[in-house]
């Protein structure tokens, strides 16, 4: 199959992320291209799409809604899984459904229903982020680190309905 990933990201992770998918896919014997959501892909000649973001001030990096936006039909009418990296998934079972409201609140206003859904921990590495953000976690007591569970990730894309 040919799979569209499609990531929006601020620090790196999201599309780190992505690249783990886009690994695992490829070692399933499918066909995925990864590609940032700012690059407007056109979803178009694919047969599924995973589409996700990491998370800044509570939602999705605008780049990837306005990408789902302007592909509304074209995603409605294949399979569409999404994901969110996000540090409060470090605790999950205190913040999934906070987190999962994240991509719901897009896909909602869209009238779009997901395949699959997958909610990961990110990372706090300091210097892949910008000064006002490193502020905001640090007052935060935001621990610095690196929590993606690259296995977990492994696991959700096998466990695609593809």
């Amino acid at each position: 199959m040919k799979i569209l990933i499609v990531y929006a990201t601020g620090s790196g992770c999201a599309r780190e992320t992505a690249s783990v998918m886009a690994e695992e896919l490829s070692s399933m014997g499918h066909e995925p291209r990864l590609e940032d959501a700012k690059t407007a892909p056109d979803p178009a000649g694919f047969d599924v799409v995973v589409a996700g973001s990491g998370v800044r001030a509570g939602h999705w990096h605008k780049s990837l809604g306005a990408w789902i936006g302007r592909h509304r039909e074209a995603l409605a009418a294949r399979p569409l899984a999404v994901f969110t990296v996000c540090l409060m998934m470090r605790n999950p079972g205190k913040h999934q459904a906070e987190v999962r409201a994240i991509g719901d609140a897009v896909l909602g206003k869209l009238d779009l229903k997901p395949v699959a859904v997958g909610l990961f921990p990110g990372w706090f590495l300091p210097e892949r982020f910008g000064f006002f953000e490193r502020l905001i976690l640090k007052m935060m007591k935001t621990p610095s680190g690196d929590f993606r569970d690259l296995e977990a990730v492994r696991a959700w894309v096998r466990g695609l309905p593809l």
